[in-house]
C-alpha cells in the first residue's frame, strides 16, 4: 500500500512543481482528483490496519479453539472405553436386535417400536426390504415345541 501512497503524493507534487492553477477550469479538476486520491488512500490504509488487527484477533481465537478441542477430544477418548460397555449393555436388551438384511447385507439394530404393528415386521433402512422377524422372537427347543405355539415340522427344519 504504500507504492500508492508514494504516487498520489509524487501527482500531488507533480501539479504544485507544474504551477497549476486553481482558478481554471481544468486546475480544478485535477486538484479535486488529487484530493480524492489522497482521501482514497487513507482509507485503504484504514482498512489494512483493520484487517491485519482482525487476522491477528482471529490466529488468537483459532489458539484457544486447539486448545478447547484438545481438552475436548481428551476427554471424549476417556469416554470412549465407558460408551463401548454402555453399548455392548445395549444390545444385551431383551427388546433390542441386532439385524443383517438377507436382501442387502446391511446389518441394523431394531427394536420393538421399530416393528409395524403386531406383525413383527422391520423394514430394512438401506434397501427398504420387509423382514418378518417372529423367526428372531420364536424360543423353539430341540423336540419341536415352540414357546410361540408353533410346532417345528420335518420341513421346517431342513430350510
Amino acid at each position: 500500500m504504500e507504492y500508492i501512497n508514494e504516487k498520489v503524493a509524487y501527482l500531488k507534487g507533480l501539479c504544485e512543481g507544474s504551477g497549476i492553477d486553481e482558478s481554471t477550469k481544468e486546475g480544478k479538476v485535477l486538484l479535486k482528483i488529487l484530493d480524492v486520491l489522497e482521501d482514497l488512500t487513507d482509507a485503504v490504509d484504514g482498512l489494512t490496519e483493520a484487517y491485519d488487527d482482525l487476522e491477528d484477533y482471529v490466529e488468537l481465537i483459532d489458539e484457544d479453539l486447539m486448545e478447547v478441542e484438545d481438552e475436548l477430544y481428551e476427554l471424549d477418548m476417556l469416554d470412549d472405553d465407558d460408551e463401548d460397555e454402555d453399548d455392548d449393555d445395549f444390545l444385551d436388551d431383551d427388546d433390542v436386535y441386532e439385524i443383517e438384511c438377507p436382501n442387502c447385507g446391511n446389518e441394523f439394530i431394531t427394536d420393538f417400536d421399530d416393528m409395524e404393528d403386531e406383525d413383527f415386521q422391520v423394514e430394512c433402512p438401506s434397501c427398504g426390504y420387509v423382514l418378518d422377524i417372529t423367526d428372531l422372537l420364536c424360543e423353539c427347543d430341540e423336540d419341536g415345541e415352540c414357546s410361540c405355539g408353533d410346532k417345528i415340522t420335518e420341513e421346517d427344519e431342513e430350510i
